[in-house]
């Protein structure tokens, strides 16, 4: 098969009633391409005419290898002309023309030129009428660049020119709309600018029609009144409410879902709708879109593999392109990379790209890692406690924060729960927050009525009295920090809860050690899900359905997981590299977040039926890894299981590393306790971290916990991203300690 060379630039020119005209079109932008040395194409869109037109572009197509042919079976306008002829185009750049030649085929090379040489997003030619034309389409045209002008906060000397060029990425966002227009065409340079994209008006040529007539009459009544109904729904999208990103619901548009979920009763989903209508009231930086994204997420979850995946693609090439014309950091990279937002296509593709760590961040965060041109007031700063008490700023923009939400409770509707149903929340409660935030968190938790318990309240002494409180609420769902489950299912290895029995309970913040889920699980009657989340991308990224596997919320993150700098097979473990696809404020392109997990075959679908792929079990954050003095690195889930079966000897405890070759094992002694306990535990450190390693033992009256209520079972402070790829689940698969003799197993 003959090797075409990539196109550079594709010309969509939707066609109705054109026959007349194509030859001489596609004559004359083929001599412009050819003139500037140009790999271009030709989208001709055959709009249903009534005329010969379909013939006309059939024979240029099999006349010129650069033609692409699309034919519609139905008129769709000129609007439905431009989205399938995007949809075919392969160029780097798109450039939409009339087809009728009053947009001369010759001004396509300088508006290319102008979008090669300058910054801008996208470059539009404005209309110069060569006979300085009259009359009342002129006086009409006029008038409504005037309205355009005054109703969006514009100065434009063409509003309404559909006559430009940008990259494709961008003209498949600006064709994403909330509403339903009748002649979008007419708002798509308020799009443009209302959207944040940067633009250049240069003067072109325009010419009367010569062949053909105009599907429009000599007094467009029907014209005007679809325009005033288009201004009137592009002011409430553009100046009155919170840009929508339709992208996910536009993808969703041809796709049938394999599965729907049952809808609430009606008078729980008056209450839904009236809760997210109030959202100004209880949330902060979230709006009514939020809801919107939730649904398109009800939906998308029920895709095919595939086509998630095509999704997560379409999605990736938009934040490349924006990534590196708009944000510094990455097209200094990209560049000493040697490579265009082009040559990444897939998700395969990223490993192309160096991945970006905490110290990148911190030292960019201020001076390259932020968008050039984002609207500041929609922009979260988010501060992460880190495992070292290091802190890492980030910026989250707003979309990003509602698509959390709406995750989140996706989430937790696959644990049973339904919106209204009660909640227990074992966090950090108001810590952190300002005045406003408590007032509007308290008010939110009051209408989802969820009630909150502050995890580091919880301790050996009030445990019977807690879960019996805990209990009495009667919750359906409970979620929170696994630090804190471990303290419950440590209470309830002696004391069976006969009690409420929830739906589900949801555990974060840490790994949950598969003896404390059992336990959990028998003790309260319901199975626990666990949750992985990184605050760098604000929220949940994967979440367990009732199975051993975590489903992704792929919508809104590709996660990698890198062996050798390669994706993981099936059953290997490796770093977890992440990619936010909705965070273009400050795109978070294959950072590295120091976690490790196991993958999976994303080539069968989940048990649960959904489309989303999937990650096998973590191993904790690498900076709760330890390195043994072979570098063997010890997942904290290594000293969960070390003193698992003595809590009656052990009340708390925390290994740190802070320099090769030595730990220290901090203990808080229980009633119990003997030097046995401490013998068979020295001993198994060295067994597996190796026999020079030195440990030093501290007894404590407490572990401290972290900023937000959270303990390790074990904090390192070494750059241990080096050595993960000699990490192996062989060794940790049976690594249950065996107890030493003389000491109780129980």
């Amino acid at each position: 098969m003959e090797n075409r060379q990539p196109i550079t630039l594709s010309v969509i020119a939707p066609c109705y009633n054109e026959a007349g005209n194509i030859p001489e079109l596609v004559e004359r932008l083929q001599r412009t391409f050819e003139r500037k040395g140009l790999s271009g194409e030709i989208v001709l869109v055959n709009d249903c005419s009534k005329d010969n037109t379909g013939e006309v572009i059939a024979r240029q197509a099999a006349t010129y290898p650069n033609i692409v042919a699309v034919n519609h079976a139905q008129n769709r306008g000129i609007v439905g002309g431009w989205r399938s002829g995007v949809a075919a185009a392969t160029g780097v750049y798109t450039c939409l023309m009339d087809a009728d030649l009053q947009h001369l085929p010759e001004d396509v090379g300088r508006l290319y030129d102008e979008i090669t040489f300058s910054r801008f997003d996208v470059v539009q030619g404005w209309r110069n009428h060569v006979k300085n034309s009259s009359g009342m389409r002129v006086v009409l045209s006029k008038g409504l660049n005037t309205a355009l002008n005054v109703l969006f906060g514009m100065d434009s000397k063409d509003n309404k020119s559909n006559f430009l060029i940008c990259r494709r990425e961008v003209l498949e966002d600006l064709l994403r709309t909330r509403y339903k227009y009748k002649a979008y065409q007419t708002l798509l340079g308020v799009a443009i600018r209302c959207k944040h994209y940067s633009v250049r008006q240069i003067e072109t040529m325009f010419e009367e029609r010569k062949v053909g007539e105009s599907f429009l009459p000599r007094f467009p009544l029907k014209m005007i009144w679809e325009t005033v109904h288009d201004l009137v729904l592009g002011f409430f999208e553009f100046r009155v409410t919170d840009p929508y990103d339709a992208s996910l619901r536009e993808f969703l548009k041809d796709k049938t879902p394999t599965n729907t979920d049952e809808p609430l009763p009606w008078w729980r989903e008056w209450y839904f709708r009236f809760y997210v209508w109030t959202f100004p009231l209880h949330h902060w930086m979230i709006s009514y879109n939020a809801y919107q994204y939730y649904l398109d997420l009800k939906k998308s979850q029920w895709l095919k593999p595939e086509e998630i995946r095509a999704y997560q693609e379409q999605r990736l090439r938009q934040l490349l392109v924006h990534a590196y014309y708009k944000v510094p950091y990455y097209r200094q990279l990209f560049d000493a990379s040697g490579i265009k937002p082009e040559d990444i296509r897939t998700i395969e593709d990223l490993t192309r790209i160096p991945v970006l760590t905490k110290k990148i961040i911190k030292e960019n965060v201020y001076s390259g890692l932020m968008s050039v041109d984002h609207d500041k007031s929609k922009i979260l700063r988010v501060t992460t406690s880190g495992s070292t008490g290091e802190p890492t700023v980030v910026f989250a923009e707003k979309k990003q924060l509602e698509m959390r939400w709406a995750a989140t409770l996706r989430a937790t509707e696959w644990m049973g729960y339904r919106f209204g149903d009660r909640q227990i929340r074992l966090w950090h409660k108001y810590l952190g927050m300002k005045g406003m935030e408590v007032v509007k968190e308290i008010l939110d938790a009051k209408m989802t009525r969820r009630k909150f318990v502050p995890a580091y309240e919880i301790d050996d002494e009030n445990l019977s009295d807690f879960v019996d409180t805990l209990m009495s609420y009667k919750p359906v769902v409970l979620d929170g920090y696994a630090e804190s489950y471990n303290l419950i299912a440590r209470y309830l290895r002696q004391h069976k809860h006969d009690g409420w029995k929830p739906k589900g309970i949801m555990s974060s913040g840490q790994t949950l050690p598969p003896e404390s889920r059992k336990i959990i699980e028998e003790g309260f009657g319901c199975k626990v899900f666990d949750k992985y989340g990184c605050r760098e991308l604000v929220g949940g990224i994967a979440y367990q359905t009732g199975h051993e596997d975590y489903l992704v919320v792929a919508e809104g993150t590709i996660v990698e997981i890198i062996k050798d700098g390669r994706p993981a097979q099936p059953g290997e473990l490796g770093e977890i590299v992440l990619t936010d696809l909705n965070n273009f404020a400050m795109p978070m392109i294959r950072y590295a977040i120091g976690d490790l997990a196991v993958a999976v075959d994303n080539t069968k679908p989940s048990p649960c039926g959904r489309g989303l792929p999937r990650i096998g079990r973590f191993y904790g954050r690498m900076q709760s890894i330890l390195i043994g003095t072979r570098n063997q690195m010890i997942p904290g889930t290594f000293f969960a299981r070390l003193f698992a079966d003595y809590d009656y000897a052990v009340k708390r405890f925390q290994a740190v590393q802070e320099r090769a070759g030595e730990i220290t094992l901090k203990i808080v002694k229980a009633n119990r306790w003997t030097e046995d306990v401490l013998h068979y535990a020295t001993t198994q450190i060295k067994k597996h971290m190796g026999e020079d390693m030195k440990i030093h033992v501290e007894f404590v009256e407490e572990v401290a916990l972290g900023r937000t209520g959270k303990r390790q079972h074990s904090v390192s402070t070494l750059n241990v991203s080096e050595v993960s790829n000699k990490f192996s689940t062989d060794m940790y698969d049976d690594q249950r300690p065996t107890p030493a003799s003389g000491v109780e197993d129980r």
